[in-house]
C-alpha cells in the first residue's frame, strides 16, 4: 500500500485521478494539495510516498520543496513547462525520485518506441506532426507532441519537426505522425477516447516510482 498526495485534484484530471484511486486496493489518497488555495499539505499527517501532479507549472518550486521536506516522490504530469523549469525538475533528482512525464498511457509510450526504431530508416520522407486536442487545452503544441518531435530528432538528427496544433470540442488527445514519401504515406496514430487512461498511467507509474532511489527518471524507466 503507498499512500499518495495529488495537487490538481480540482480540475479536471485531478477529478478523473480521484475517481480512478478508488480502483486501486493498494493506492491510498492522504491528502491534495492547491498552493494558489492555500491547501499547503500542512495538515497531512501520514507518510508521503508519491506526490502527483496535475496542475500547472507555476507549482513546481513549492511541489519540489514539499516532497524533499516529506522524502516523498514527484510524478509530474503538468506540460507547459520552459526550458529552465525543465532544468530545475532534472536537477532535483538529486534530492528525491522525480519522474516528469508529458503523457502517462501506456499507448502513448509504446508510439515513442514505435517512432524510435523507424524514424531513421525512413528519414528521407516528410515527417509532420498533426495533435488534436480539446478547445481548453492552454498550451499548444501539446508536451507530448514536443516529446513525440524530441524522438525524432535524436532518431533522425534533424533540426525541426513540424507540428500543427488543433483545439477543438472535447477531444480528450490524438496524435498522428506522418511519414510522406514518394508515391507513399505512413501514418502512425494514438487517440485517448478517455481522461481515464492519464489516470491509471500516472496510478501504475506512482507505483513503480515509490519503490525506486532517488535520482531522475523518465516514462520510459518504468514502463520497460
Amino acid at each position: 500500500m503507498i499512500n499518495i498526495v495529488v495537487c490538481g485534484i480540482n480540475g479536471v484530471m485531478g477529478k478523473v485521478l480521484e475517481q480512478e484511486i478508488r480502483t486501486y486496493e493498494n493506492i491510498n489518497l492522504v491528502g491534495d494539495l492547491s498552493p494558489r488555495n492555500n491547501r499547503l499539505g500542512n495538515d497531512i499527517k501520514e507518510k508521503v510516498d508519491v506526490i502527483i501532479d496535475f496542475s500547472n507549472p507555476a507549482n513546481l518550486d513549492f511541489l519540489i520543496d514539499y516532497a524533499i521536506k516529506r522524502n516523498s516522490a514527484l510524478l509530474l504530469c503538468t506540460t507547459g513547462y520552459n526550458e529552465e523549469q525543465n532544468k530545475i525538475i532534472i536537477e532535483s533528482g538529486k534530492k528525491i525520485p522525480v519522474l516528469y512525464s508529458s503523457n502517462t498511457s501506456i499507448g502513448i509510450n509504446v508510439f515513442r518506441k514505435i517512432l524510435k526504431n523507424i524514424s531513421k530508416e525512413l528519414n528521407n520522407f516528410d515527417i509532420n506532426i498533426v495533435e488534436r486536442h480539446h478547445n481548453k487545452k492552454i498550451d499548444a503544441p501539446s508536451g507530448t507532441a514536443k516529446t513525440l518531435a524530441e524522438d525524432i530528432i535524436k532518431a533522425t538528427g534533424r533540426e525541426k519537426i513540424e507540428t500543427q496544433a488543433i483545439r477543438a470540442g472535447t477531444i480528450p488527445g490524438e496524435h498522428v505522425v506522418i511519414f510522406s514519401g514518394v508515391d507513399e504515406i505512413l501514418e502512425i496514430k494514438h487517440t485517448a477516447f478517455s481522461k481515464k487512461i492519464f489516470a491509471r498511467g500516472a496510478l501504475d507509474i506512482a507505483l513503480k516510482l515509490s519503490t525506486m532511489p532517488i535520482g531522475y527518471y523518465t516514462t520510459e524507466d518504468v514502463l520497460k
